[in-house]
């Protein structure tokens, strides 16, 4: 059977959170905990409500068979101000990962975009090269290399922040296109 992309609002809240719970748990590339980023599955389900009310916000989920893949959000910041910008999050689940799923999350992401959003941001690893990858051949930029970014034991991490448009500003924020300095 295929994979299947839907909104997330589709899909049993529990049934998304156990998602979210096995991503968070199979790797340490995300910033946070699970527990840190969300009290509990009500919590969880404010915050997806809350994302998805917002104009060009996004939550997309992959599945097969009624198994769920991945999920991707696209969460407009809430500020007037940058209410053009979004924070992409993305996961994969450890069985899916290397298939496809995260680049056909992020490809519909980027093509159901819509106004008021015009440039989507988001934070990944340095080391974590084929999510970089992923996202460069997606069209992302790097607009910073934040050195020693994070911390897990006694190691330290870079971490990349990256950019891309959406909609009539895509040419102004591809790769190529100039970056002024800070």
């Amino acid at each position: 059977m295929p994979v299947i992309l839907r909104p997330a609002a589709e899909v049993p809240v529990a049934d998304l959170y156990r998602l979210f719970e096995a991503v968070y748990a199979s790797t340490d590339g995300m910033c946070e905990t699970l527990a840190e980023k969300f009290q509990d599955l009500a919590d969880f389900e404010t915050c997806l409500a809350s994302i998805t009310a917002r104009p060009g916000g996004l939550a997309l989920v992959a599945e097969d068979a009624g198994k769920l893949l991945g999920y991707l959000t696209l969460s407009p910041r809430q500020p007037a101000k940058l209410a053009h910008t979004a924070d992409l999050s993305m996961g994969v689940a450890p069985a899916a990962r290397g298939h496809g799923i995260g680049r056909q999350l992020l490809t519909a992401a980027l093509a159901r975009a819509s106004a008021p959003l015009e440039i989507v941001y988001l934070m990944v690893r340095a080391d974590n090269a084929a999510a970089v990858r992923l996202y460069t051949e997606a069209g992302f930029v790097t607009l910073a290399r934040l050195e020693a970014d994070t911390r897990i034991g006694t190691h330290y991490h870079d971490g990349l922040l990256m950019r891309t448009g959406v909609g009539t500003r895509a040419a102004r924020c591809a790769p190529g296109a100039t970056i002024q300095p800070v």
